[in-house]
């Protein structure tokens, strides 16, 4: 339903190897928007229940991937608005790629039992 499709990345004893985020260029020289699969986590989440993700060490980017409607919070508990926010506290709506802090916590909810990926990078 999003962007991102992505294949799981193998990691050794618990360690995730976290791939850059890098972009690269097609035939002709161009700057294309394909990147490497980077490490790649699968959550399910119950509806209307946040669920508190916590980034890995090494990771800085994060690209989001569900197969329905998410609202994400970095640094928080995300929720799903019940009328007009406005004051610039509000969880944002299907995000797709945020800059991430090793070791922080993304709040994730959704007002429907969905699976969401998040793909992380360096």
């Amino acid at each position: 339903m999003f962007i991102v499709a992505a294949m799981a990345f193998g990691c050794v004893a618990g360690a995730y190897a976290i791939e850059p985020l890098k972009f690269y260029r097609d035939q002709a020289g161009d700057q294309t928007f394909a990147v490497k699969t980077g490490t790649v986590n699968n959550y399910l989440l119950v509806a209307n229940t946040n669920k508190a993700v916590t980034v890995p060490a090494g990771a800085n980017y994060a690209i989001f991937s569900a197969n329905a409607d998410i609202w994400v919070e970095m640094g928080g508990a995300a929720t799903v608005p019940a009328g007009d926010v406005t004051d610039g506290t509000g969880s944002e709506l299907n995000p797709t790629i945020r800059k991430v802090e090793p070791g922080g916590t993304i709040g994730v909810i959704s007002e429907y039992a969905a699976k969401v990926s998040i793909t992380f990078y360096k």
